[in-house]
């Protein structure tokens, strides 16, 4: 399989720009690479992180509030998928274009995507996308709208 494009920062900041009330780009010093450095910077009970997953029935994305670890195996009950797993390094960037804790959830190169409906009580989410030096703040609605969503859970049933 080919190595995608990745949704590169220009490509982020147009459709934020094409989105200027449901969308835009923060900048910040600190490379924000955990839970911890994002508090820094913005309230990260409305973080949303974007994983890929690999199961037997193929790779997906999973956006889910960042507020904690998920238990993948109940999470992957729940949604039909067997032997669910974060996917490897090479998998998410040769599926996505994105390089591991980059993944936001925009222009994903068509992988299917379950979100995580309690996301939708924000108004606004914060996620990664391609740059630990810049983070996305979006409607949760819009990435509904951007993505191909295949299912939703309540992210809160499978926090540890």
């Amino acid at each position: 399989m080919e190595v995608c494009d990745v949704a590169g920062y220009e490509q982020i900041r147009q459709f934020a720009e094409e989105h200027p009330v449901q969308a835009r780009i923060i900048e910040h010093e600190a490379a924000i690479v955990d839970l911890e450095s994002g508090a820094k910077v913005f309230d990260v009970t409305k973080a949303a992180a974007t994983y890929i997953v690999e199961t037997k029935e193929g790779v997906f994305a999973v956006v889910a509030s960042a507020r904690g670890h998920l238990r993948w195996r109940e999470l992957g009950r729940a949604l039909g998928l067997r032997q669910i797993h974060l996917a490897a390094p090479s998998l998410v960037k040769e599926r996505t274009g994105y390089a591991v804790g980059t993944v936001g959830p925009l222009f994903l190169n068509g992988v299917r995507m379950f979100f995580d409906s309690r996301l939708l009580e924000h108004d606004m989410v914060y996620c990664g996308m391609e740059d630990t030096h810049h983070t996305l703040v979006i409607a949760p609605r819009l990435i509904v709208d951007n993505n191909d969503i295949i299912g939703y859970f309540n992210g809160d049933e499978y926090l540890k």
